[in-house]
């Protein structure tokens, strides 16, 4: 299970903020509602990632980070989002490699479960090509997941995983596509390339952590290099490979 620790001062604001996330049951969520609470559950507990609000008054927020990182490894640990007030709030961290991504009131939950979603990628926390993991990492891809090249990507790398040998022939992959979709096997690479478009026009915000790094040496990214790119990725970290 990912532990995710939800701390803000207003119960109300973190029993919803753990509502909403509860939705992903490979979230272990728990709340937190002092600043004192929040120190002694993250010890506590050493969750993945905290989500914790600036308006605590027992303890700064600021100083709360600057205690969770009083250690080299939590220096390095790179996971807290802060929801602040505005955009005025002045950010005075002796340790701001503990920070993750900021965002501000009022709470938008999808970009809080997406802020985790991309922690969970650049953190190479996903193991195995399941449906939502590849939705997850699709979407830091700049890659549409309702494009049904998207779906067959889906399936393809599923079914390479599965099978590398399937990597070394697209023929043999597209006609398995085509069967499984009722689709032509020429229509196959074409809704992959589209899919694809994206990608390749928003190569500069792909990022240079975990995964992303395998696509720096792709000039343009095809499906086949995809496929085999993202294969590769999920065979090693199993050691199937």
């Amino acid at each position: 299970m990912f532990k995710v620790l939800v701390a803000d001062k207003n119960p109300q604001a973190s029993q919803n903020c753990c509502e909403y996330l509860a939705n992903d049951k490979s979230l272990d969520i728990i709340s937190a509602n002092t600043g004192i609470t929040t120190l002694n559950k993250y010890y506590e507990m050493q969750p993945d990632i905290l989500i914790i609000n600036s308006n605590f008054e027992d303890i700064d927020y600021t100083e709360i980070v600057n205690e969770l990182s009083s250690t080299s490894h939590e220096r390095k640990n790179c996971n807290i989002i802060i929801t602040l007030e505005n955009d005025n709030e002045k950010l005075a961290f002796d340790f701001v490699s503990k920070l993750y991504k900021l965002l501000y009131l009022p709470l938008n939950y999808k970009e809080i479960k997406k802020g985790i979603e991309y922690y969970k990628i650049d953190n190479d926390v996903y193991s195995e090509p399941t449906d939502d993991n590849l939705t997850a990492l699709f979407y830091k891809l700049n890659l549409y997941n309702e494009l049904m090249g998207a779906k067959y990507f889906k399936y393809a790398i599923q079914k390479c995983y599965e099978k590398p040998e399937l990597k070394i022939s697209l023929r043999n992959l597209f006609n398995l596509i085509s069967e499984e979709f009722n689709v032509s096997t020429e229509s196959v690479r074409p809704a992959m390339r589209n899919a694809l478009n994206s990608v390749n026009r928003y190569r500069d915000d792909i990022g240079n952590k975990g995964i992303f790094k395998l696509f720096e040496n792709e000039d343009y990214v095809t499906p086949k290099n995809f496929i085999r790119i993202i294969t590769d990725y999920y065979l090693m970290k199993s050691k199937k490979k």
